[in-house]
């Protein structure tokens, strides 16, 4: 038989300090003690910028998978071009080889990853 934890605000209002902030993060009753309390209240003055972050995200990750690309794929399959950076890139043997190596050690993070939150949310 497995106990639940109080929550903060159940326990600082048994001690007499019952405010309306308690009554804000308090959760449903059926609700799992691990998941989230939406306490931060934002101003409707603040502008949103997540979209912002959207865009930069995508366009870092779209800069990144084009180099990758060239770096993996299109350097074999080009002449030299004159330029050091591309033509070093061209040469070098190590990025055909960080693709294969990656995806092993990605698949056992991951499941590592996976096995430390159900050890950590089932104890």
């Amino acid at each position: 038989m497995r106990r639940r934890r109080l929550s903060t605000a159940s326990t600082s209002s048994k001690r007499g300090a019952g405010s309306s902030n308690n009554l804000r993060s308090q959760k449903a009753p059926n609700t799992p003690h691990h998941t989230r309390r939406f306490t931060t209240l934002i101003s409707d003055q603040e502008p949103d910028t997540t979209y912002l972050w959207g865009y930069l995200l995508f366009f870092c990750t779209m800069v990144g998978f084009t180099v990758s690309m060239y770096a993996l794929v299109a350097s074999n399959y080009m002449p030299l071009t004159g330029n050091k950076t591309l033509d070093w890139i061209k040469k070098d043997s190590h990025y055909c080889m960080l693709v294969p190596v990656t995806i092993p050690v990605t698949v056992l993070f991951v499941l590592f990853n996976w096995l430390g939150m159900k050890l950590f949310r089932h104890n």
